[in-house]
């Protein structure tokens, strides 16, 4: 997810000044050519490349299919389009009337996302952004992005490369930056038992799938190294990494050789012919008019395109009273996904990538502003009731109640005492949501992916003044996307270490004596074990410590049980 305010302070404004700098890159691949530019913090851009053709038409709901072949030069000098968007408010949702939240929005807007492109339906766009005069076989590492936003919204034009790019030359350890849009909501993650019997479940992902085997195909004309590719992705792109790994049962197919993970890992993911999904399908189909066609799906296609989003717009959106149970998302469809993520891993059904993979977390309160009106115990059991841990026994729920208290000094934000206590069960909710969805899963993953391969984990804890909900979701991503030089880069260092030595630590072979950051020179990290597990900790200001990962230890367990037991 990004967030006006935030992304505002990361985005580099392309203006006319930074197009026409020196000659303008040509790069041709077997199906065109592009026309990118030079930019001016010494690299060159290729914005808005076609990685498939526009899934409109007959590929509406359809599986992506490859760019259509051209003749000429195409301008790639400015993003595609957004795929089409769904708000994270629902229509008309103010942000809740509480004296506390008064300084919220100094800090992140109005809650809202704010692209700088518009949505389309034609949106399946790469963009690539490399050093300066850098050309075909370079054979630099490749990171590419994958965008968060709850697999509601989201698109590349958010966050661009031009600053980890311009960070990895100055370190004279020069990376290729790709990133690539994919379907949401209703476009990309539509379920139901129609859509399982066409065998197309989660089209976002098969976006992602195609952008991948293009970066295999392609990247190599652009200086890019397509045997040294980590995938890097936030939020639901964290989420995405994961399940690319475990796709088709583990069969990546060299897509990639590590991940980075941010702040998403074995998230809770339903059916594709659960009761939610089902009617979801049956919600869209009759306000488009498609409930008396033979073929709804095929319907579906040939509706408006503003009928579709309109139909959208009316479902619940991310930051509601259901909170992290949200409407859209990857789906267990026998096909790309089998069985869910938690089982994949512990069945071993996972790709053993030659690189170990990073997993981090930040904090998550963000997504517990819409149950304010929760403010009893009673009330909070049935809100687990209903929303998060349908089906479990009283029982089950009440020992949540207990491992979860509504003692605002144990709840999220934590280590503030009673600060940020927006209500009495506020702290307790953001707590809990915290743990189901982000460190739960995370500690499950962790567990499983160090068996086979090293992996790191860290935490971020800076920043924790915003009021009312401290250390905010998709924060740590100004580690990495910041030009303004105010960054103390520790993330973005790692990150480029990683993608020569796959060890977020190890530099690559002669890469100059005091180049990387001070704070991550002076460090350790160490990888994370199970008789050791050791988090990397950011903490205000700019001051890194490490934590052991045992806080929580009997609630978090006990979340990972429940997940098991929900087939989650």
């Amino acid at each position: 997810m990004y967030f006006t305010a935030l992304t505002l302070s990361l985005i580099p404004a392309y203006t006319a000044a930074h197009l026409a700098k020196r000659d303008s890159p040509l790069v041709t691949l077997d199906y065109g050519s592009f026309q990118g530019f030079s930019s001016a913090f010494s690299t060159e851009s290729f914005l808005g490349v076609p990685f498939a053709q526009p899934p409109v038409g007959n590929l509406r709901l359809n599986k992506p299919v490859p760019p259509s072949s051209f003749t000429g030069v195409k301008n790639a000098t400015w993003y595609g389009n957004a795929c089409p968007q769904m708000s994270l408010l629902a229509p008309g949702v103010p942000l809740p009337n509480n004296p506390g939240l008064s300084g919220v929005t100094t800090y992140l807007g109005e809650l809202e996302p704010e692209g700088i492109v518009a949505a389309s339906e034609d949106c399946l766009y790469a963009n690539v952004v490399r050093p300066a005069g850098v050309s075909s076989g370079a054979n630099l590492p490749v990171v590419v992005w994958i965008y968060g936003g709850a697999f509601m919204t989201g698109d590349t034009s958010a966050y661009n490369g031009t600053s980890i790019v311009a960070r990895s030359t100055s370190l004279k350890t020069p990376v290729v930056y790709v990133s690539f849009n994919y379907r949401l909501n209703a476009f990309g993650f539509l379920g139901g038992k129609e859509v399982q019997e066409a065998g197309l479940g989660n089209l976002g992902l098969y976006d992602q799938r195609l952008a991948l085997e293009w970066v295999q195909k392609y990247v190599s004309a652009f200086g890019g190294n397509p045997e040294k590719v980590i995938v890097w992705g936030q939020s639901a792109g964290s989420i995405s990494a994961l399940l690319q790994m475990v796709a088709y049962d583990g069969d990546l197919n060299g897509l990639f050789q590590g991940a980075i993970m941010g702040s998403g890992s074995a998230a809770p993911i339903r059916d594709i012919t659960s009761e939610q999904q089902q009617e979801n399908y049956d919600f869209l189909v009759a306000q488009t008019n498609c409930s008396a066609a033979s073929d709804t799906l095929n319907c579906l296609r040939q509706a408006p395109y503003d009928a579709i989003v309109n139909a959208t717009a009316q479902m619940t959106a991310l930051l509601s009273y259901q909170a992290l149970n949200s409407t859209w998302g990857p789906l267990v469809d026998g096909v790309f996904l089998k069985q869910t993520i938690r089982q994949s891993l512990r069945a071993g059904k996972y790709a053993r990538a030659s690189a170990p993979s990073a997993l981090v977390t930040t904090s998550y309160r963000l997504f517990s502003l819409y149950s304010l009106n929760v403010t009893t115990n009673d009330q909070f059991l049935e809100y687990m009731r209903t929303v998060f841990l349908v089906g479990l026994s009283d029982t089950e729920i009440n020992l949540v109640g207990e491992l979860y208290p509504d003692d605002p000094t144990q709840g999220s934000p934590f280590g503030v005492g009673t600060n940020d206590t927006l209500t009495p069960e506020y702290k307790r909710i953001s707590a809990f949501q915290g743990d189901f969805y982000f460190q739960a899963p995370r500690r499950y993953s962790l567990s499983m992916l160090s068996k086979t391969q090293n992996v790191w984990s860290y935490i971020w804890k800076r920043d924790k003044f915003v009021p009312g909900i401290g250390s905010f979701h998709e924060s740590d991503l100004q580690e990495y996307y910041d030009l303004t030089g105010t960054t103390d880069w520790v993330g973005a260092d790692a990150l480029i270490n990683f993608a020569y030595t796959l060890d977020p630590n190890v530099p690559a072979q002669g890469y100059p004596s005091g180049a990387s950051s001070s704070l991550l020179s002076d460090l350790n990290w160490p990888r994370w074990e199970l008789w050791c597990p050791e988090l990397l900790t950011f903490e205000d200001p700019n001051v890194l410590t490490f934590t052991n990962d045992t806080f929580r230890t009997k609630a978090i367990a006990y979340l990972n049980y429940l997940e098991d037991q929900m087939g989650l």
